[in-house]
């Protein structure tokens, strides 16, 4: 059913009725700016009410400080439509758009004032700007990461601590000063020896290492300087290319730099010093250009101090110290090794082993004496012991559990003569949760652990872990 524009036009309740249902605040007055309505949602944007408005003048509640703009007087002074955005005394924001309203031969006889809040508009609108902030914040830093990633290519990593090193080491990289690297045994001092020589202006050239603890202090001069044909008995009738010749234009490494007997490192100051060395039985001097790196886990200053290291040799090697942590230091990282090197032997075997979820949480707070040597070693171990499935709490050597179960803190609430047993209790439970997790049946499981099937049962009941399992 149609209603024409003149029953509209006509009926007062309608157009009243379709102006107060209006979600926005709707203020209407006439060509002298006497407000003649004022509609509910005009109140609630603006705090205002009908009783102070209607009838009143729009020059006198201006002057009343009522607001502090009023379009509609600009739309008679004007007379075009006129928007603008201001606050009310309810703290709302609003966009307020003033049109004149028209009779038949073009007059004004009256402004009709359209008040919507926007105050929830602004807020979204700071929202969005906060949040395209912050994903900017976000992207630049995913980009660094990635950035990070690409240059620490090989280096498993997330912990500061080991993203100092490699920045650092990134940045020393540069330059052809010497580095001395220290760090414990198994933190990985070649592999940032060798990150060193890729990021270097010499990664085109040759990497070579030199295990100074290998070489016996009567062959260092021969096995690092080389030597002239016939230059001792069992001399080689060709001679022999020393490893700081064959590092020339490159990078050479002197791993075990503190094992180095005295007498050796005096002839090593030299090479450093000049640049330049003489074959055994040689009397011309080879001229070197090589990086020279140098890693040590022993504190080299202790050992200046001791007699056992030369001083001058120290400071010669020791132009820029960096320090690797060690796994105990850089937690975080050890479950993105974990996988690695868990993902590594899967896919060269062609299997599909995982590692319990309790087994990464008891690795990731082991203490790591070998650091990342012991812990790839323990998950080829863990590997090749369980071939077929998942790497359960079971499986783990008594030295992880025996320090998990020391580091209890309810073994402190303890007193001393019940500490042995609260230990082993300790330990067997979690081995039994993890084995019960990890197979099918109370049957299989106990099987798995050596013990009949009720023993195991009177142990879950012991243990209150009946919910552990699937029967």
């Amino acid at each position: 059913m149609l209603i024409s524009d003149s029953l509209c036009l006509n009926n007062k309740k309608i157009l009243l009725g379709a102006l107060e249902s209006s979600s926005d605040g709707i203020l209407i007055s006439d060509d002298k700016g006497n407000i003649v309505y004022v509609n509910s949602a005009y109140e609630i944007t603006t705090g205002l009410k009908k009783g102070q408005m209607i009838g009143k003048n729009l020059n006198n509640l201006l002057q009343e400080n009522f607001f502090n703009v009023a379009a509609s007087l600009d739309v008679l002074e004007e007379r075009k439509t006129v928007s603008t955005i201001h606050k009310y005394v309810t703290g709302k924001s609003a966009l307020t758009t003033a049109s004149p309203i028209y009779d038949e031969q073009g007059n004004i006889i009256g402004v009709i004032c359209n008040t919507r809040n926007v105050s929830e508009l602004i807020r979204l609108k700071n929202e969005l700007t906060e949040t395209k902030k912050l994903t900017q914040k976000y992207s630049n830093q995913l980009q660094q990461l990635r950035k990070l990633q690409m240059q620490y290519k090989g280096i498993i990593f997330k912990s500061k601590a080991m993203g100092q090193t490699l920045q650092l080491a990134a940045k020393a990289a540069s330059f052809d000063s010497t580095i001395l690297i220290n760090g414990e045994s198994g933190t990985g001092k070649e592999v940032l020896a060798k990150f060193i020589h890729q990021q270097s202006g010499r990664k085109n050239g040759p990497f070579i290492k030199v295990n100074c603890a290998a070489i016996p202090s009567e062959l260092f001069e021969s096995e690092v300087f080389g030597y002239e044909p016939g230059s001792f008995t069992g001399a080689a009738q060709k001679g022999k290319i020393g490893m700081f010749e064959l590092a020339n234009e490159g990078t050479i490494l002197l791993d075990e730099v503190g094992e180095l007997p005295l007498p050796v490192q005096s002839k090593l100051l030299r090479v450093i010093q000049e640049r330049e060395f003489v074959r055994v039985g040689g009397c011309k001097g080879v001229k070197l250009n090589v990086r020279i790196l140098a890693a040590t886990n022993r504190n080299l200053l202790e050992e200046v101090k001791k007699g056992n290291f030369r001083e001058d040799l120290f400071f010669r090697l020791n132009v820029i110290p960096i320090k690797i942590p060690s796994l105990r230091e850089r937690k975080e990282d050890i479950p993105l090794l974990i996988s690695h090197f868990i993902e590594n032997l899967n896919k060269h075997y062609k299997k599909n082993i995982t590692i319990a979820p309790e087994v990464i949480e008891i690795m990731s707070n082991y203490s790591w004496p070998g650091n990342i040597r012991e812990l790839q070693n323990l998950i080829e171990y863990l590997f090749i012991i369980d071939s077929e499935g998942d790497i359960g709490i079971e499986h783990l050597p008594a030295q992880l559990l025996t320090e998990k179960v020391l580091t209890n803190k309810d073994l402190n609430n303890k007193k001393s003569s019940a500490k042995l047993s609260h230990m082993m209790a300790q330990l067997e439970k979690n081995i039994i949760i993890s084995t019960l997790k990890n197979y099918p049946t109370v049957k299989k499981s106990a099987s798995v652990l050596g013990i009949d099937t009720s023993t195991l049962w009177r142990k879950i009941k012991k243990y209150k872990i009946e919910d552990i399992y699937t029967k």
